[in-house]
């Protein structure tokens, strides 16, 4: 096909003020022959109204549903879509003008099932570039399998930029052949807290047999939208993310991918011990949680295998107080974490 539908998938939640930015992106790319299923889960603001000026593009079919969350919207756009290829973007990021024209081009052009690219991280008043790799590539099917194991988690040399855990596994910044992902649905936060979209990358990639990488930074992630997920505390967090690797661990078929798992577990207390620092609990209250957390022993037996050689400094400290279980240390890092990152 020289000219193949291409369904992107948009889940909106209360994003008024960012939401034109992102349609008018898909609205205006240069490859005109798209569909863009605009799933509104039961938003509280004005969202709906901004999204009454694109249905008369007969490209757009905007669906208002209750709140039922982002993985039952992007369920929704999968069992609509009809494209030959799908792409995911959320409501408060956008697009470059020509990034689905040259996806496809890619992609025809070497019959892989993916196409991969970089991103833009946006904060008020700079840009951040994220780069996957160091040049264009097409993966081989044997490399394939390696991309799907960096999707579980980190392994060998890979470690050494803990911060960047999920910057692969992401489902924005990638274009894939529908035949690929029909059959995979994404997870109810309710039940793995997050990383849904790094979860339904682990069991999309196992079907993966070439992916053509782009080193363009195609796509724009906002970084300072507050009411986004990633921006609140959530009390059970642990105990979501313990559902989300017997989750993952359906999809890890080597050893590889079972020491990938483990140290994903290990790298996990970034996030976890960040969360706490969102609690508004006393320094002790924060420190008895992160203990709770890490006496697990799934936890104790990932610190038992991580390979702190391959940490900076800085890291290697920070691990090296999870597994010896200097709680008090480590959340002070932590804080220092927090408030360097915003």
């Amino acid at each position: 096909m020289d000219n193949p539908l291409v369904s992107i998938i948009v889940p909106v939640y209360n994003v008024e003020t960012y939401l034109s930015q992102c349609l008018d992106s898909l609205q205006h790319q240069s490859y005109t022959n798209i569909e863009v299923i605009v799933i509104d889960d039961g938003s509280k603001d004005n969202s709906w109204s901004v999204l009454q000026k694109y249905v008369v593009d007969k490209r757009f079919c905007c669906i208002s549903q209750n709140n039922q969350g982002v993985s039952k919207a992007r369920n929704k756009g999968l069992d609509l879509a009809k494209g030959e290829y799908i792409m995911f973007v959320d409501a408060d990021d956008w697009l470059e003008p020509d990034t689905i024209e040259e996806c496809v081009k890619a992609v025809s052009g070497s019959g892989a099932d993916v196409c991969m690219f970089d991103y833009m991280r946006e904060f008020r008043g700079r840009s951040e570039r994220r780069a996957l790799f160091g040049q264009s590539q097409t993966f081989s099917e044997e490399a394939c399998r390696s991309l799907q194991c960096r999707m579980v988690g980190p392994i060998g040399k890979e470690l050494a930029v803990p911060q960047t855990l999920d910057s692969f596994a992401t489902i924005w910044g990638k274009l894939y052949r529908r035949a690929v992902v029909a059959d995979i649905q994404f997870v109810d936060l309710k039940i793995i807290g997050t990383a849904e979209d790094t979860l339904f990358n682990c069991f999309a990639f196992l079907h993966v047999r070439k992916v053509v990488y782009l080193h363009v930074p195609y796509y724009h992630y906002r970084k300072y939208n507050t009411s986004a997920e990633t921006k609140r505390y959530k009390s059970d967090l642990w105990l979501r993310w313990n559902n989300l690797f017997e989750y993952m661990r359906q999809s890890v078929t080597t050893e590889k991918a079972e020491k990938a798992l483990s140290n994903r577990i290990a790298l996990s207390i970034i996030g976890l011990g960040l969360n706490e620092c969102m609690s508004g609990k006393s320094f002790f209250q924060k420190r008895k949680q992160l203990a709770v957390i890490l006496e697990q022993p799934h936890y104790r037996v990932a610190y038992k295998n991580l390979e702190l050689k391959y940490f900076p400094i800085h890291w290697k400290v920070f691990f090296l107080c999870a597994k010896y279980r200097f709680y008090g240390l480590l959340l002070v890092l932590l804080t220092c974490i927090k408030r360097l990152i915003g």
